[in-house]
């Protein structure tokens, strides 16, 4: 059997084909196997882009970060930024090289903004903090100028990024700089104001003893029943809702002052950093957890109660608990039943 093709079908098990019949399983990987046996290797240009991202997101959830092909493919706004649908950027894509003034480009939700913005200290000592302005939601900016020292503003759509030397994508800054395990420093890296944590944690050790819990149970991919993760807890743990959108909830603190993250993102780091630990379904908490180095359990959502199912790959896979892709603080649940 040829050992890249071995490779390839554990791939193939691990993204999001392994929903197919068994039947439909086997023939696709004939097919695949005719293919490595007809070229002697695994030539993903032969691939449809959304198959290529697939087993992307399947090799990185499996903490395979050697091989990016299909990374491109992540978002519309990828591959618009790629070029593949015909669009030319104002300006360069960096290759690499020194450059005065490069422009970071997210294009992600908060979460992975944040997440990907792990990468940037690595661009820092590469070419200056001076030499980088950040384009990411607004939100972010104070926290993000904050925690790097470097320019931040709001981020625009490609085709008004005209100003800089070139422009590297956020995301891809991973392709980069994270191709081993090993180059994931799993560290905190987010500051938030020192006196804003302060005045929070004064604020929670009001409504009653530590450990302080903030929990969340709701996001677009998914729910799980935030009545089960109670069950859960020490029963002298003092409970707060930090689900966005909620409203009281019986069994969880649910301050009329809390920030909502919708609306303010710094405010609601400062709360979150004030947490002794976090318990949340996968969603933008557990990012900020684990940009904080606050402990925090991430249980993954059963299929189709969200509006959408996404290939999160930082979460990777394995046995109940185990460890996140990027932070250091977060455990990974594969299921509430896991968890309870």
């Amino acid at each position: 059997m040829n050992p890249q093709y071995d490779e390839l079908l554990t791939d193939l098990r691990h993204c999001h084909w392994q929903d197919f019949r068994q039947s439909e399983f086997d023939e696709i990987a004939t097919d695949l196997k005719r293919t490595v046996e007809k070229y002697g290797h695994i030539d993903y240009t032969l691939f449809p882009p959304t198959f290529r991202w697939n087993l992307c997101s399947s090799r990185l959830s499996q903490g395979k970060f050697d091989n990016w092909d299909g990374w491109e493919y992540r978002s519309n706004w990828s591959i618009t930024f790629q070029g593949w649908n015909g669009f030319k950027l104002p300006i360069p894509k960096w290759n690499g090289k020194p450059v005065e003034k490069l422009i970071i480009a997210s294009e992600q939700g908060i979460g992975d903004e944040i997440c990907y913005a792990s990468a940037i200290p690595e661009l820092m000592v590469r070419l200056g903090p001076k030499a980088l302005e950040l384009q990411c939601h607004p939100r972010l900016i104070p926290v993000f100028e904050r925690s790097y020292g470097i320019k931040c503003t709001p981020r625009l759509i490609l085709s008004e990024i005209t100003e800089g030397d070139a422009v590297v994508a956020l995301a891809d800054l991973f392709m980069i700089y994270r191709r081993d395990k090993s180059h994931f420093p799993k560290k905190p890296f987010l500051r938030v104001d020192p006196d804003r944590k302060y005045l929070w944690r004064t604020h929670v050790e009001r409504h009653g003893d530590p450990p302080y819990i903030g929990v969340a149970w709701k996001s677009r991919h998914g729910e799980i029943d935030y009545r089960k993760i109670l069950e859960t807890l020490p029963k002298d743990a003092t409970v707060f809702n930090l689900q966005y959108g909620a409203g009281d909830t019986l069994g969880l603190i649910t301050p009329r002052n809390f920030p909502d993250p919708l609306d303010d993102m710094d405010e609601h780091l400062a709360l979150v950093s004030s947490m002794d630990k976090i318990v949340t379904v996968t969603q933008t908490l557990a990012h900020e957890a684990g940009a904080l180095g606050i402990p925090c359990d991430a249980i993954k959502p059963p299929k189709g109660t969200g509006e959408v199912d996404c290939n999160l790959w930082y979460y990777g896979h394995g046995e109940s608990p185990h460890e996140h892709l990027v932070y250091g603080s977060v455990r990974v649940w594969e299921s509430q039943e896991d968890y309870g």
